[in-house]
């Protein structure tokens, strides 16, 4: 495998627009929102629609769009602090976003299953405490009973 990574300009691997409204997007569309921006990434996982508030990221050819949504997260915050416009994102800005890009389909592979399996544990442990929260609850409430 190789762990090179390449910094790429998005419109080499996907078409970057303002989310036309009524327009189905392929599955793995990732999108962003221009108004009111935060840093929050998302993803379409089947074939949709996106609010016209959003930019479209949407995938060129045979790429794997979740680490498409891998590589876009990472390379959002950097591109929001260079080409924000108070709280709000233009759309023609897009045309600049650049993401380090791992050309070896496996290495995307990999990248991918670890992230999954991180965010897999992170999600485990959520449920963990809120279990624990909700046995606290029900000793408190009984305690005096």
């Amino acid at each position: 495998m190789d762990f090179h990574t390449k910094r790429i300009n998005l419109n080499e691997i996907c078409t970057l627009e303002r989310a036309v409204a009524g327009k189905i997007y392929k599955a793995g569309t990732c999108y962003i929102k221009l108004s009111a921006t935060d840093e929050e990434v998302r993803q379409i996982h089947k074939p949709g629609t996106i609010d016209g508030r959003y930019a479209a990221i949407e995938p060129n050819g045979n790429i794997n769009t979740d680490y498409l949504l891998i590589a876009v997260e990472r390379g959002f915050p950097e591109f929001l602090r260079r080409y924000r416009t108070t709280i709000n994102l233009q759309a023609d800005t897009l045309k600049h976003f650049e993401v380090d890009w791992h050309n070896d389909k496996d290495a995307q592979k990999y990248i991918t299953k670890c992230y999954k399996d991180v965010q897999d544990m992170i999600d485990m442990l959520k449920n963990q405490i809120n279990n624990e929260k909700l046995i606290k609850k029900w000793y408190l409430e009984n305690m005096m009973v």
